[in-house]
């Protein structure tokens, strides 16, 4: 029987946080009072009370109209409550008054990514870098959208960027990781993992990427290990438990597997893969029906599903509904599955 098992590659994410820049010291009376309210507007921002800060803010611009610090930190509150194109619009007007703020164009490609303008925060990201060559922020997110772009290569010269001038990147180097992973260079994935596990080990996800990778090497038994970590960090790590349950049917360790899956699906009760992996276990127990009912629910929460189909269409098979069985492998074959046509060719 074939099985679908799945490993989920992670690619870590780091909170953007906003940096209030420094507050300002007047140096005339024309403008004391505007830098004077800029500065409660700091004080606001640094308590995370948004609303204060924004109008004091407001009130420094009114004063002040070309005051750049105040445009940047207003867009890095707007950008805080998820207001991007307000964010983008402040951090326009600071680079407009002082083009070699890095920061503003960092915190605009942040912006600009989270309204799913990938090229703009690329160029954003790249004129921040320009400017200043030692930001590694700057690297590490433009490394994540080569990443995404699946320019595997070009993510890995930004995540060694960043790990260069910051040596305790933990989340470059998982990232650095994830992308020798996607090149087969698991050898060089693993060396990374385990660096940033040395630099954070409360990091799940590290583990759980670390497991995937020794999976790759043939070391089940490191595997088991790594997966293990990340639950025990995050009990609530419904992929590493999935994950850790494909390795024990590996190693034939079926009711393990089973364990593991259960628990995935008690976390996340809609998880379709964590259902077709437990049936995949169930079948290898030769209990066939439970098996079928594991596929059922993977099929109602994915009806594109084209493993599941394929799993069960194999065990009505083997349930002497082969009417069921063809129907299944040909919806598998139209989804895709590069093996369903083996199948159906025992339906007439």
């Amino acid at each position: 029987m074939r099985k679908l098992l799945f490993l989920f590659l992670l690619l870590s994410v780091a909170k953007f946080s906003s940096f209030a820049q420094d507050t300002v010291v007047a140096k005339g009376v024309d403008d004391q009072k505007a830098e004077k309210i800029y500065n409660e507007g700091i004080t606001f921002f640094g308590q995370k009370n948004y609303t204060d800060a924004i109008t004091r803010f407001d009130e420094a611009i009114s004063l002040k109209p070309e005051f750049e610090k105040a445009y940047y930190n207003r867009g890095s509150v707007k950008y805080e409550q998820k207001n991007y194109s307000g964010a983008i619009t402040d951090f326009d007007k600071s680079i407009q008054l002082n083009a070699s703020n890095d920061k503003a164009f960092f915190s605009r490609g942040q912006a600009k990514y989270a309204l799913g303008n990938k090229a703009g925060a690329l160029e954003d990201y790249s004129k921040a870098i320009g400017l200043n060559a030692t930001y590694a922020q700057a690297y590490y997110y433009r490394g994540g959208i080569n990443f995404e772009n699946k320019e595997y290569q070009k993510a890995i010269d930004d995540y060694s960027s960043a790990i260069k001038i910051k040596s305790d990147y933990a989340y470059a180097y998982n990232d650095r990781g994830s992308a020798k992973k996607m090149l087969e260079n698991y050898k060089g994935a693993k060396e990374d993992y385990e660096q940033a596990a040395k630099i954070n080990p409360a990091l799940a996800f590290v583990f759980d990427n670390l497991g995937s990778v020794k999976k790759k090497l043939g070391d089940n038994k490191g595997a088991i290990e790594d997966y293990t970590a990340a639950v025990k960090i995050d009990p609530d790590y419904y992929l590493a438990y999935n994950n850790r349950g494909t390795v024990k049917i590996e190693l034939e360790d079926y009711k393990g597997a089973i364990e593991d899956f259960t628990q995935a699906i008690k976390i996340k009760s809609d998880y379709a893969f964590a259902f077709n992996n437990r049936g995949n276990a169930k079948y290898k127990l030769k209990d066939y029906k439970s098996a079928l009912a594991d596929y059922d629910q993977a099929i109602l929460l994915d009806a594109n599903y084209g493993y599941a189909y394929l799993n069960r269409g194999i065990t009505k098979e083997m349930l002497r509904d082969q009417k069921g069985a063809c129907a299944d492998w040909k919806k598998a074959a139209s989804l895709g599955v590069s093996n369903a046509d083996t199948y159906s060719k025992k339906c007439k």
